[in-house]
């Protein structure tokens, strides 16, 4: 009943003509696709214990998303009960510079993969260690340079400052209907409605208190492990060499190439999606 509900309002917001909202800031069309409700319910049960944390409810505990693409991300997460949402049309490094950045208990975002914004929101987040951040990412984030010197300005290991969830299987993405199919994602000039051009997984960071170790095995299972007891089929790694083969990144030397004939499979069903 709570997934027709959702749907019902999720489908309500879908906008119904091509027109393309005018945005405060430089953007690439290509960037906008909106995060599935599938990975906002993955994290429920992170949500909750944050909010459990810090004595706050599903409707009072503020959730921040600095990068607007079509505001679905309100709608979904208010589905859920979480209805204190701050999503704006806003610059968010005009924002950061006139320390304008709202209040809020907890960022949740999915940002755009071009240029140097998932590099700047590292920056960002790392230099406000004390406020939990959930950020669905591509998985080749933390091979980069700009993943290692964010986690530095710490001085943390990367095991203390992230944890990491992934799903089973790739999320896949949904861009607006007023992106231009010529300048959007690719799949769009497949006649495609969804996109999944990269696996993508959740890097988490908050205090020990907030999310201790022991909890997130209890839910999701322990590290690294291959079948989590979670129905999510969420996986948890406390550390990038425990995150599964089928999600670490292409330059990951402990990543192992899978033989001829999976990975024709592999391209085979990723063709179906990209």
């Amino acid at each position: 009943e709570q997934d027709r509900l959702a749907s019902k309002m999720i489908t309500k917001e879908k906008p119904e003509a091509k027109h393309h909202p005018a945005f405060p800031f430089q953007v690439d069309d290509a960037d906008h696709c909106e995060t599935p409700i599938r990975a906002y319910r993955d994290l429920e049960p992170v949500l909750d214990r944050i909010a459990k944390s810090l004595g706050k409810s599903r409707c009072s505990l503020r959730i921040y998303d600095p990068y607007y693409c079509d505001g679905g991300v309100k709608v979904k997460l208010a589905s859920m009960g979480f209805s204190n949402v701050i999503n704006e049309n806003v610059d968010f490094y005009e924002d950061i510079s006139n320390d304008r950045v709202p209040k809020y208990d907890i960022l949740v975002t999915n940002p755009p993969y071009s240029g140097v914004h998932m590099e700047r929101l590292l920056s960002f987040v790392c230099t406000r260690e004390q406020k939990p951040s959930l950020l669905l990412l591509p998985h080749f984030v933390y091979t980069k340079e700009y993943y290692e010197r964010s986690i530095q300005q710490q001085n943390a290991p990367e095991s203390r400052f992230f944890d990491f969830l992934i799903p089973s299987d790739r999320y896949t993405y949904i861009p607006p209907a007023w992106v231009d199919e010529t300048k959007g994602s690719k799949a769009l000039l497949r006649g495609k409605a969804k996109t999944a051009p990269f696996p993508s997984i959740w890097y988490c960071h908050a205090n020990n208190n907030m999310l201790p170790s022991k909890w997130l095995e209890d839910t999701f299972g322990p590290s690294g492990s291959i079948r989590p007891k979670h129905p999510s089929k969420l996986r948890y790694a406390n550390c990038s060499n425990h995150i599964p083969n089928d999600f670490k990144g292409e330059f990951d030397i402990t990543k192992k190439r899978p033989n001829p004939r999976a990975r024709k499979r592999a391209a085979k069903k990723r063709k179906g999606m990209v």
